[in-house]
């Protein structure tokens, strides 16, 4: 799954901070425009609460601005993966076998790029998902997935 360098930089850098807070970085997420938008997703066991949230957004804002991971004008969001969360490693998907998966390619097969189905199974090279609209599952690269997230079915 693709992560830009920037992202990269910035988990590898607050991931042993999250860490020591009891908490754990789900993943970096960088939007580019005019302002970039650094988008930090925590988790734990027990789920995240906002006044979490607001304690990393605070620490890990201090230590970005001291380290000057980032060189220009960036607004900061901590939050938790949610529901519908968005994985940033492979070893979070195999945790949702049997769950519905979207997936994003960066390269299409056979023209085709936009994937939904149940995740039936993971291994090093990929993921394979059961789709909806055809009988045979379908074999993902993790290095041809640009996004992957779950998607949450309420019953």
């Amino acid at each position: 799954m693709e992560q830009g360098s920037l992202a990269k930089k910035i988990s590898d850098f607050v991931e042993p901070a999250i860490g020591t807070m009891g908490l754990s970085l789900w993943g970096v997420e960088v939007t580019s425009a005019n302002r970039p938008t650094v988008i930090i997703y925590i988790d734990s066991e027990s789920g995240v609460s906002i006044d979490q949230c607001a304690k990393v957004s605070r620490e890990i804002g201090l230590m970005l601005e001291v380290e000057e991971i980032i060189n220009s004008a960036y607004v900061l969001e901590v939050s938790s993966p949610g529901l519908e969360r968005k994985f940033f490693k492979p070893e979070q998907v195999t945790a949702n076998i049997g769950k519905k998966l979207e997936v994003a390619l960066i390269i299409s097969i056979e023209g085709r790029k936009n994937f939904r189905g149940v995740l039936t199974g993971t291994d090093d090279e990929g993921l394979v998902l059961q789709l909806e609209d055809q009988e045979e599952p379908v074999k993902l690269d993790w290095d041809r997935i640009r996004k992957a997230k779950l998607i949450h079915e309420f019953k």
